[in-house]
């Protein structure tokens, strides 16, 4: 009896050596973008995985896989936490810590605050309408439970979260280590239901 031939054999799956290389090449490439941007040095994140350059370009054969594999993945991470807040009973709690974590990972620097853009592939579009969707229903529900101002917009969020993550400096000023927290807490603050002063109105 002959063996199926060759080429209507299914694909090995990758050992679990390439699996947790490709793990920790991707970890690496989020730290490495996070600190330097996308522009980081294959080199870099070699060094930050602990794994040979050519183990990093086996991976991602070219720059813009490296984009879309972190977009994906930082993209990924905020709609399960969404998701996960969705599930929860009490809405203030579940938004808060959503918006929470949204702020702290806008806030880690400009290189991964630039995963919320416009960038990406079909792939990083459709990651990027999930997240929103669920951001979208998140909003809706604390307002309609009446804990969350009810002029603000869902699309007002990202917004919101951008200016409560605190750069690393401002005018000479070097962020506190709990900087995200305390700005985070006062937007919080004046995201609550009652609002005391109107928005203005969008044009």
């Amino acid at each position: 009896m002959t063996g199926m031939p060759s080429a209507q054999r299914p694909p090995r799956p990758p050992r679990a050596d390439a699996r947790r290389n490709a793990a920790r090449v991707l970890t690496a490439a989020r730290q490495a973008v996070a600190a330097h941007g996308f522009d980081v040095s294959y080199h870099e994140i070699a060094r930050l995985a602990g794994v040979g350059v050519g183990t990093v370009y086996r991976r991602f054969p070219e720059r813009a896989q490296l984009l879309e594999a972190v977009l994906l993945d930082v993209l990924g991470e905020l709609a399960d936490s969404a998701e996960q807040a969705l599930g929860e009973d009490d809405s203030w709690p579940a938004f808060t810590r959503f918006f929470t974590g949204l702020a702290l990972r806008t806030g880690e620097n400009a290189g991964l605050s630039d995963s919320l853009d416009d960038r990406g592939g079909p792939q990083v579009a459709a990651a990027r309408r999930t997240l929103l969707d669920r951001l979208r229903r998140l909003t809706e529900r604390a307002q309609r439970d009446g804990v969350l101002r009810a002029d603000l917009s869902w699309r007002d969020i990202p917004f919101l979260a951008r200016a409560a993550a605190a750069g690393a400096c401002v005018l000479d000023i070097p962020a506190d280590p709990l900087q995200v927290e305390r700005c985070v807490t006062v937007v919080l603050d004046g995201m609550r239901a009652p609002a005391s002063t109107p928005l203005p109105d969008r044009l």
